[in-house]
């Protein structure tokens, strides 16, 4: 999915919801200008940006990304057929594939990250949850102020309220499943009635 479907989803359950833009952007930390840049598709979003504007909308951040008309009780994502999040990667040069959009009312957002020997360090802070299992490669990942190198088969739980950071190390790329959670209304998403 390309950074113009994205800011149009945005756009749109902004507008459903009835928030000004310079609300929106105030209620997620951003300026206007920003939150005007990523609703028009003109620049690319960390995630954890994401994370705060679907806060702020109070909305599960898969709504961002889904193409989909109706919802499913379950969410199937065949090896390599994942959604590409943003084309060539965040600000930072990751790569973001999607691997259960089209689940509805989740709390948890599945994503494989990819990290290119090279890449920029990335630094975020964002609330809710944060899940890393590594799968390739060597990561250096700083939560706070203790850093961790993470190899295949290692996984690490945090709080990313806290400032972190991950660059890839050595030669190759560094792949791993990531799990955001996102906590409070946001994750909720519309609710049922009755059962």
């Amino acid at each position: 999915m390309d950074e113009k479907s994205i800011g149009a989803n945005i756009r749109r359950l902004r507008l459903a919801r009835n928030q000004s833009l310079t609300d929106a952007a105030t209620a997620a930390s951003l300026t206007k200008s920003t939150l005007s840049k990523i609703e028009t598709g003109q620049i690319s979003a960390p995630i954890s940006t994401m994370l705060r504007i679907a806060d702020a909308l109070k909305v599960p951040l898969a709504e961002f990304f889904t193409e989909q008309a109706g919802p499913r009780s379950f969410a199937l994502t065949r090896k390599g057929a994942g959604v590409p999040i943003v084309r060539d990667g965040t600000q930072f040069g990751y790569s973001y594939e999607a691997l259960a959009l089209p689940m509805p009312n989740k709390r948890a957002e599945p994503f494989l990250l990819t990290i290119a020997p090279g890449d920029p360090k990335g630094h975020f802070q964002h609330d809710g949850q944060e899940f890393i299992y590594m799968l390739s490669g060597r990561l250096e990942m700083t939560v706070g102020e203790e850093a961790m190198v993470l190899e295949p088969g290692d996984s690490l739980y945090f709080d990313p309220n806290l400032p972190h950071s991950s660059r890839a190390l050595g030669k190759n790329e560094a792949k791993y499943l990531c799990v955001f959670v996102q906590q409070g209304e946001a994750a909720k998403g519309p609710q049922r009635k009755g059962r």
